[in-house]
């Protein structure tokens, strides 16, 4: 993959049924486990993290020992990305909790926390945490974060046919969340249906018609299809979104250029390879723009630069070589075209390219003769 295309950690809500708190005294526990419960209630996570990390010194082996604590303590910690402390606290509430919202709780901010570190072996981890939470998940609600939580652990781990299965049951369960609708259309996508990745990105922009990845995905599939007006309309907001994304202003480059129109796949081809220097198909892709405007010399320049870049005994590289080699023979450069068409040959002998060799090598000794 991959990079994580568009993900938010949506921690799972605080369940907590206590009394209103009184006024903290600064060494006594059960205050400061009352003011951290306050904290976390009203969503002020540093407030929690030190009322509770006090009442645990305070409180000796008695606090020490309440899964409650450390589950609530290792939620608000996940809330303010301090992962590993997170996961810390949270594995000694596992094994301290004793009810099953508390068990589900426990698993399933876990597992959230492993997806969000995204370490080596952290996507197992969290399957293997959620699972858990599973045996615990006694109402809708909590099959449908369920659902979802494992879904995403399988996105993320690009098992692509698992997170259909999983972020499907959560579809059905969460109609109104766009994440997973999103997430949904994208497993299907790299699961090769792409019928279902467009209703699934359509069902997102429904929920959520400014969400990003739902309108860069569907520009990419109409892309796909050679179906540029439709590329260009998508591909155009996602940019207006996210103009420092260059991935998505490559894809409608290549949009403009499928359209014929040269000058803006130009304009937005030039801005990638100004930012991506090293990018060698979006160099490449700008040679093709300038190539097919019929600016010569600026596409030997972007084919030369691209190959300076692109892999050897690549497919792309040998492509990248036949076209410089085109163009070299267009102008006249005989000996420049032979020596691209002949390296082209040595990673992809076709039909096409060795009858190149030939035209121009003819090409040359007519050169050389006179006539």
């Amino acid at each position: 993959m991959r990079s994580k295309l568009f993900h938010v950690l949506s921690v799972t809500a605080l369940v907590v049924a206590i009394a209103a708190p009184g006024t903290a005294l600064a060494q006594d526990p059960d205050e400061l486990w009352r003011a951290g419960a306050a904290s976390a209630r009203s969503g002020d996570t540093r407030g929690c993290i030190d009322s509770l990390r006090a009442a645990l010194k305070a409180g000796g082996e008695a606090y020490d020992a309440w899964g409650w604590l450390h589950m609530t303590l290792g939620m608000c910690l996940a809330q303010r990305n301090q992962r590993d402390e997170a996961i810390s606290e949270l594995q000694a509430a596992k094994d301290l909790v004793s009810e099953d919202q508390e068990h589900f709780n426990v698993n399933n901010s876990l597992a959230q926390v492993y997806i969000a570190r995204g370490a080596a072996g952290d996507y197992d981890r969290a399957i293997a945490a959620e699972n858990e939470a599973g045996q615990y998940a006694s109402d809708a609600r909590m099959r449908g974060l369920h659902s979802k939580t494992l879904g995403q652990a399988y996105y993320f781990k690009e098992d692509w046919s698992s997170a259909v299965r999983h972020l499907g049951d959560a579809a059905a369960a969460r109609a109104t969340d766009a994440d997973v609708a999103q997430k949904l259309g994208r497993a299907h996508f790299e699961s090769g249906s792409t019928t279902l990745a467009k209703q699934w990105f359509e069902k997102t922009l429904s929920l959520d018609r400014n969400n990003n990845a739902a309108i860069t995905n569907l520009g990419r599939l109409f892309l796909d299809d050679q179906d540029y007006d439709q590329a260009i309309g998508y591909l155009g907001r996602a940019v207006q979104a996210d103009p420092q994304n260059m991935q998505i202003r490559n894809m409608l480059g290549r949009a403009y250029l499928g359209k014929q129109d040269y000058r803006d796949a130009i304009a937005q081809l030039r801005q990638v390879v100004q930012t991506r220097s090293s990018d060698g198909n979006a160099h490449y892709n700008l040679g093709q723009a300038y190539q097919a405007s019929g600016d010569d010399n600026n596409a030997i320049a972007s084919y030369s630069d691209a190959l300076r870049y692109l892999t050897a005994g690549s497919e792309a590289r040998a492509g990248a070589l036949y076209d410089v080699a085109f163009v070299y023979e267009k102008v006249g450069q005989f000996p420049d075209a032979l020596a691209a068409f002949e390296d082209a040959a040595a990673i992809n002998p076709d039909k096409k390219t060795t009858d190149a060799i030939e035209r121009v090598k003819e090409r040359i000794r007519r050169q050389k003769s006179g006539s």
